[in-house]
C-alpha cells in the first residue's frame, strides 16, 4: 500500500480527534482557531496538548572521554484521536544513533495508544513515558532515558539550555506546508552530559543537542514533503532552514540565531538549497540528497553540508505511517570570508520510493 493510501485514513482519524475535542472546549484548540495573531506560549506549551498532533525532538552529537563521537536522535510524537467511548492518545518514540567513526546507523522505533488524559498545558513541563523513550522537562532543564529492546544503545542525558527559547516566525506560529500553519520553538544549545551505552558497555558522555517542539491543528498529514536543516556552528551561531517541497511556490523560512544578540527571520528570497550529491536507499527505494551547498546572502554565509553516513533512513510506516531520513552531518564554509565549521542534523521527509 502506498503513502498516498494511508493519508485518507489518518487524516480522518485526526480530523475527527480534533471536533471532538474542540466540541469539548479543548482550550489550546480553542485559543489556536479564534486568536488573529496566536504565539508560543511557555511555559505552558511545553506540555502536551488535546487536539491535533505534536512532537518533541532531539537530535545531536555526543562524544566519549576517548573522543568516539554519536549521533542522536530521540523524539516522542502525539496524536489524540476518538476511540471506542471516549479520545485516546496516540503515542510514537523513535530512537536512533549513528556512530561517526564506522558509519554504523541503528534505530528502533514504538506505537502506544492509552487513555487520553485531558489538557495538560496550564502546568507547563513534559512528562513522557513511551516503551522506547522517556522524556522529562521544563524550561530547559531536561532529561532523555532511551533504551533499544534489540539493538545495541542506550542513552540516559541530562540536558541544559544555554541560549533560551528561540520562537519561528511571528512569535512561534509558523508555515506547515502550503496550507495551514503551526506552532514551533527550539532550544538549539542544550548542553548534554550522561551516559551511552554501547553493546553492553556505558561510556560517560558530554555534547550538545537541539530540541525541537511543533504541534497545531495543521499537523494532520504524515506524508507531508518537507527538508529541515539545523546548524550548529563552532562560532556558536545556530541556523534553522524549512524548505515544504512543492513542483512550484514552496513553502521555505528560516532563522538565524547569533552567538549574541536577537535572532534574525529568513525568508525563502533569503536562502538558496542546492544538493550536491544523492544516495538511493536499497530499503525502501528513495532516492535523498546527501549533500548540499547553501547559501544565506545576508549573513555572508556559504557553507557545505555533507551527510557523516549516507544510509540514515528510518521507515517509520508502523508508527509515524512515513518514511524519512534524519542525517548527522559535518558542515564547513565561510562567513564574510572567514572560515566557519561545525555539523548539522538535516531531516528529509517522504522523498519518492
Amino acid at each position: 500500500m502506498g503513502c498516498n493510501h494511508r493519508v485518507s485514513a489518518r487524516v480522518a482519524v485526526i480530523g475527527c480527534g480534533v471536533l471532538a475535542v474542540v466540541a469539548g472546549c479543548c482550550p489550546e484548540a480553542l485559543y489556536e482557531a479564534t486568536t488573529e495573531n496566536p504565539v508560543v506560549r511557555l511555559p505552558q506549551d511545553e506540555a502536551p496538548h488535546c487536539y491535533g498532533a505534536e512532537w518533541w525532538y532531539y537530535t545531536g552529537l555526543v562524544e566519549t572521554e576517548e573522543g568516539h563521537g554519536y549521533g542522536i536522535e530521540a523524539v516522542v510524537f502525539h496524536t489524540p484521536a476518538p476511540g471506542l467511548g471516549g479520545v485516546l492518545d496516540g503515542w510514537a518514540g523513535h530512537f536512533a544513533v549513528v556512530d561517526i567513526e564506522t558509519g554504523e546507523f541503528v534505530y528502533e522505533q514504538v506505537r502506544e495508544v492509552t487513555d487520553f488524559h485531558g489538557a495538560t498545558s496550564g502546568d507547563g513541563g513534559f512528562n513522557l513515558d513511551t516503551l522506547l523513550v522517556q522524556m522529562f522537562g521544563a524550561e530547559g532543564h531536561d532529561e532523555i532515558h532511551a533504551a533499544m529492546s534489540d539493538g545495541p544503545y542506550a542513552i540516559d542525558l541530562t540536558l541544559e539550555d544555554e541560549g533560551g527559547p528561540i520562537p519561528h516566525g511571528a512569535g512561534g506560529y509558523v508555515p506547515f506546508g502550503l496550507d495551514g500553519k503551526c506552532f514551533y520553538y527550539s532550544r538549539p544549545r542544550m548542553s548534554a552530559s550522561g551516559t551511552l551505552t554501547v553493546g553492553g558497555e556505558v561510556h560517560d558522555v558530554t555534547g550538545s543537542l537541539w530540541f525541537d517542539r511543533q504541534w497545531g491543528a495543521a499537523i494532520v498529514e504524515p506524508c507531508a514533503e518537507w527538508d529541515w536543516f539545523s546548524i550548529r556552528l563552532e562560532d556558536g551561531s545556530r541556523v534553522m532552514l524549512f524548505v515544504f517541497r512543492a513542483e512550484t511556490d514552496p513553502v521555505m523560512f528560516g532563522t538565524v540565531i547569533p552567538d549574541e544578540g536577537d535572532a534574525i527571520g529568513l525568508t525563502g528570497e533569503d536562502f538558496v538549497i542546492s544538493p550536491t550529491a544523492s544516495w538511493t536507499s536499497p530499503h525502501t527505494g528513495a532516492t535523498y540528497p546527501v549533500a548540499w551547498e547553501i547559501e544565506i546572502a545576508s549573513q555572508g554565509l556559504t557553507l557545505d553540508v555533507r551527510a557523516l553516513a549516507d544510509d540514515q533512513e528510518l521507515d517509520v510506516r508502523r508508527t509515524t505511517f512515513n518514511v524519512y531520513w534524519e542525517g548527522l552531518c559535518g558542515v564547513t564554509g565561510s562567513r564574510g570570508g572567514e572560515s566557519v565549521a561545525g555539523h548539522a542534523y538535516v531531516e528529509l521527509t517522504n522523498y519518492p520510493r
